[in-house]
């Protein structure tokens, strides 16, 4: 019973963050409203992971010569995500982009 306690003393007392999947980037540069979203909530930062993980390979598996033209639309899409700050259900809209972009990768 005294395990028990202390277990749920522990949990009580653990800084929010230390449940959260870290995302792909420092969220301690984090300055996008959508960028502190996605530091706070653990499905979306793994969401930020796996996409970071196959945009990687992709991205190395990609012809030199189309390199430059992925990394452009990589920064585009991350400039859309960042405009779910306008949606009234903000965080179903990183993740619907998260997927869709996942979705798009994947395909390649």
């Amino acid at each position: 019973m005294r395990t028990s306690t202390a277990l749920t003393l522990a949990l009580a007392l653990a800084p929010i963050g230390a449940w959260a999947a870290n995302p792909s980037f420092d969220c301690a540069k984090a300055t996008h409203e959508v960028e502190k979203l996605i530091c706070k909530d653990a499905h979306l930062a793994e969401q930020d992971r796996s996409l970071a993980e196959l945009y990687a390979m992709v991205l190395k598996h990609t012809p030199e010569s189309k390199q430059g033209a992925l990394k452009t639309e990589q920064r585009g899409w991350v400039k859309g995500r960042d405009d779910c700050w306008k949606d009234s259900d903000m965080r179903g809209c990183v993740a619907r982009e998260y997927q869709a972009r996942i979705n798009e990768l994947k395909d390649r």
